[in-house]
């Protein structure tokens, strides 16, 4: 058996405490993880887990064992680095986390074009709305919205991603046309449910009179999938507020108006991320700069 793979196994079980969870994220079966531990085991003539029906728990010998483990796959990594560093077409897998309605409708059309240009590289993108840690969960990008904090990372800004107001025709018909924002007290709003609890969801940014004021809203629907709520909004449930990139095929197609223009709040900036390392690979330099040029 692949002494390699069974030390990969055994330090991705020990990160999810699972033989299911390591199962999938090795792309196996639970069985064969725990064929791979048994092997190692049986290989060192030591227990490496203490299992129950409930837990496993890491042996004393266990502990050491693992953290020779990641010693000697983080060097099997750097060996394979540096070959593909030397490699003259950018090649291998990118990992790209993104929020999700920036991804599906902002970014994946330029992936598209990336793929088209490098056939050789493989995108494995996560789309998600929560708080991505570039070095922790293992990403080589990550595309922020918003406002950023001091990370250490390097941060290349892309173009800004502008919040529109919008709702159906039927809706409108139905419930008359908002003149300003102290109008949607009357109204029923498409309320997007933030991952972040932080994050509050009942209040939607407006410029009024040159100032950013939030407005207090409320709905009767609330989703925490901007698609479904772009949806929601061309079936008459309420008013939106959404990236005009989501909404804008929509527009186009009158099946939403936009409302409430006069009161747009500011652009949000967009960064895609990236560690300060000078061994990057061909392959992440190429997909920055070419992100960059695309999308600025």
């Amino acid at each position: 058996m692949d002494l390699v793979k069974c030390m990969e196994a055994f330090v991705v079980t020990v990160k999810t405490g699972s033989f299911a969870q390591t199962s999938i994220s090795l792309n196996t079966s639970p069985q064969m993880v725990a064929k791979y531990i048994l092997f190692l085991e049986n290989y060192l003539g030591l227990k490496l887990l203490n299992r129950t029906t409930r837990s496993q728990n890491l042996t004393e010998f266990g502990k050491q064992y693992y953290e020779r483990c990641l010693f000697i796959l983080s060097e099997i990594k750097n060996t394979k680095t540096l070959a593909q560093k030397y490699s003259k077409e950018p090649k291998g897998r990118l990992r790209i986390s993104a929020p999700v309605s920036y991804g599906q409708f902002n970014l994946i059309p330029v992936i598209r074009d990336f793929m088209k240009c490098y056939p050789k590289v493989n995108i494995d993108i996560q789309l998600s709305d929560r708080f991505i840690d570039l070095v922790k969960d293992d990403f080589d990008v990550v595309f922020r919205v918003g406002s950023l904090t001091d990370s250490g990372l390097i941060a290349r800004k892309l173009n800004d991603l502008q919040l529109i107001f919008a709702a159906s025709p039927s809706y409108l018909a139905c419930y008359g046309m908002p003149s300003e924002p102290d109008d949607l007290k009357n109204h029923q709003c498409l309320v997007y449910q933030y991952v972040n609890p932080a994050k509050k969801d009942n209040l939607w940014p407006f410029r009024i009179n040159g100032e950013l004021v939030n407005v207090p809203i409320a709905g009767a629907f609330k989703c925490n999938n901007t698609s479904a709520l772009a949806v929601a909004a061309v079936e008459g449930l309420g008013i939106t507020m959404l990236p005009d990139s989501v909404l804008s095929e929509s527009i186009k197609q009158s099946k939403l108006i936009p409302v409430l223009q006069n009161f747009l709040p500011p652009a949000r900036e967009v960064h895609l991320l990236y560690t300060a390392d000078k061994q990057r690979l061909p392959k992440l330099n190429i997909f920055i700069e070419f992100i960059v040029n695309a999308m600025t």
